[in-house]
């Protein structure tokens, strides 16, 4: 089976919640194969059960503390998309009171909202461990940056160290047990994007924040390199 983001052979990692996991070792990606995703209508159902609202006032603090530290990674950004938004565009909301033009897309919840090309900065919260095809979906996005726009990727790690997955620490981790996540990344994975849609690592934490830059001449290399 390949990988739905380099395209290369992956291999059976492990098992847990009903369903499969596979590794790839040229990119790094942790995914589900497509038998085991739930339906369309399930997952919005899911999506709807969270409390992402301005009422969550934890949610809004975790908004605000990474808003801060993109202020410092991107301080020339004015034009913001919010790709992935949800229900209720928190994020929007929050961006515009600190003087950011803001929109929001979720094909789910604002499928009719087709965002304009080249934003200054595109921030993916909490959606990409939900992509379907995840290559075509961060090539869409890139289409929509501007030519040293930023995009800012909040997503949970997997357990890793140098030498890869840790297999144990995955099998117990949390973040795998929503059925809605189906794929998920690590620093690798993050690398060999860098690499193949010619793209700059601004800022990585380690754990749940990416923030690359693309270059004017940014054009995505063969699969698998």
């Amino acid at each position: 089976m390949t990988c739905p983001l380099c395209g290369s052979p992956s291999a059976r990692f492990a098992a847990g919640e009903d369903r499969s996991y596979r590794h790839c070792p040229c990119c790094g990606l942790i995914f589900v194969p497509r038998a085991f995703f739930i339906s369309r209508e399930e997952e919005v159902r899911r999506y709807l059960e969270h409390n992402n609202s301005l009422d969550n006032a934890g949610y809004v603090a975790m908004f605000e503390k990474k808003i801060a530290l993109l202020d410092t990674a991107c301080p020339r950004a004015a034009t913001v998309l919010d790709y992935g938004c949800g229900y209720e565009p928190v994020l929007k909301i929050l961006l515009e009171r600190r003087g950011y033009r803001a929109d929001v897309y979720d094909e789910n919840f604002f499928p009719d909202n087709p965002p304009r090309p080249a934003y200054d900065l595109v921030i993916s919260t909490e959606t990409f461990e939900h992509f379907k095809t995840p290559a075509r979906e961060i090539e869409k996005i890139l289409s929509l940056l501007a030519p040293l726009g930023h995009l800012a990727v909040m997503t949970r790690f997997y357990p890793a160290n140098a030498d890869g997955p840790l297999r144990e620490d995955f099998e117990r981790w949390y973040y795998k047990r929503d059925p809605t996540h189906i794929v998920f990344y690590s620093a690798k994975t993050f690398s060999w994007m860098a690499r193949h849609f010619g793209l700059g690592i601004v800022y990585n934490n380690g754990e749940d924040l990416v923030v690359l830059q693309k270059s004017p001449a940014a054009a995505p290399r063969t699969p698998g390199t």
